[in-house]
């Protein structure tokens, strides 16, 4: 692991709840002073990509309170404490879409706003998806489930129509998988 080249001067939080955040005062590797703020936890969070046997994707349309606006999305959520990623990931497909899956395939992990935070977000595909029951979501959520056809989903993200940065990386890692298994033509 590097080492941290700034010196922390003074650090101070500004907020609990719901969500910690710090400022801290910081002397960096030049001797400049600098104010920082950030979240200081290191969240872990799953991203899937759920793929029917009959080659559709099962993602969801999701309110976003900052945007104003409804994103399509992958499923995802926190990684409870205690919790694999592979049980987090068939957790949040039950609680977000009502299915279940298959095999869990696993891309590389990437810090999705290192500036702000030190989440740690893990995507995933996931196979054999098949609705079983009706979502369980939580109060703040605004989720309508969403099946399209797997080329059609790639057809959005290639024109723009992706719009969530963790979705979109998702399907960048997700399409070589599935072109080399002839799930998905590769691209013209």
């Amino acid at each position: 692991m590097d080492e941290a080249p700034w010196e922390i001067l003074e650090t101070r939080t500004l907020s609990e709840d719901p969500v910690r955040i710090v400022h801290e005062r910081l002397r960096t590797h030049t001797g400049a002073l600098l104010d920082y703020y950030y979240q200081p936890r290191r969240l872990r969070v799953v991203f899937a990509l759920p793929l029917t046997s009959h080659g559709t994707a099962l993602l969801i349309r999701q309110y976003r309170h900052p945007t104003r606006r409804r994103l399509v999305e992958v499923p995802a959520g926190k990684v409870d404490p205690g919790e694999s990623l592979e049980a987090a990931v068939r957790r949040e497909l039950k609680e977000e879409i009502g299915a279940e899956v298959g095999e869990l395939v696993r891309f590389p992990a990437f810090y999705p706003q290192p500036s702000f935070n030190a989440a740690v977000f893990h995507p995933f595909l996931a196979l054999d998806a098949q609705v079983v029951a009706p979502p369980e979501l939580e109060g703040g959520e605004l989720i309508e489930p969403l099946e399209l056809p797997l080329t059609e989903v790639y057809a959005l993200l290639d024109r723009g129509g992706i719009e969530d940065a963790s979705t979109a990386l998702t399907l960048f890692y997700a399409r070589p998988w599935l072109v080399a298994r002839g799930l998905l033509n590769p691209r013209p």
